[in-house]
């Protein structure tokens, strides 16, 4: 690794802790370790984070909440959740809360080290600093995390943003529901595909003239979306 990645560790239980901070030292990462979420939050606005893993029960809060506070602060930020709570309706509700993946202890740490590889390779190619992208009614800045259509703007979640950011590089093509989310989340199904159903209706009020009758995204019945090419 050439340049050395910060990665916030939010755990209070320590033996957890030092076995992180040991295993990320020695695959080349700098830790950095928070045991509240107020001092988390601290990190994450003070200083250069590339990734966080995330504990759900701190002492002074709840990791799902301090997820949300970290996405809408810093949503350039890859959130992992490392969590005993591990049923399907904890990751739910993990992943709907702005978290980038779940992954429920005990854990494999070389299996944490690939999801964070894969993390860290995504967010860095889906960040293109300073680019601004004209689509339909709406100007997207991928720096800025925001879609503006006259003088309305809304923020990006950093999924939103690696969505629209798919989209536009795939235009033309047809992108089946299974491709969208094995690229922005990295799995096959996070909840379910309405997931994406849910974006693309969201999208349509801001880049159509017409949402009800869109000529910008379309729907291949059957498929998934496909964007047109757009001048």
């Amino acid at each position: 690794m050439s340049e050395s990645r910060t990665i916030l560790i939010v755990e209070d239980e320590r033996h957890i802790a030092n076995l992180l901070k040991k295993n990320l030292a020695l695959d080349g990462y700098e830790p950095l370790l928070a045991t509240t979420a107020h001092a988390a939050l601290d990190h994450v606005q003070s200083r250069k984070i590339d990734l966080v893993l995330l504990d759900v029960m701190l002492p002074d809060g709840n990791g799902i909440d301090l997820c949300r506070n970290i996405k809408h602060r810093r949503p350039d930020v890859p959130v992992i959740i490392l969590s005993a709570l591990g049923q399907s309706s904890d990751r739910i509700k993990g992943l709907k809360s702005g978290a980038d993946d779940y992954l429920p202890k005990p854990f494999d740490l070389e299996e944490l080290s690939l999801r964070m590889e894969k993390l860290l390779n995504r967010f860095v190619n889906s960040q293109p600093a300073g680019s601004q992208f004209r689509l339909g009614e709406a100007v997207i800045d991928f720096a800025n995390f925001s879609l503006s259509r006259g003088d309305e703007s809304v923020h990006l979640t950093s999924k939103e943003a690696q969505f629209l950011k798919y989209l536009i590089e795939k235009r033309g093509q047809v992108l089946s529901r299974k491709q969208i989310l094995e690229h922005v989340w990295g799995y096959e199904q996070i909840p379910n595909t309405r997931t994406i159903d849910n974006f693309i209706l969201s999208f349509r009020k801001y880049i159509e003239k017409d949402p009800n009758h869109p000529n910008i995204i379309l729907t291949v019945r059957g498929i998934g979306y496909k964007l047109v090419k757009t001048s």
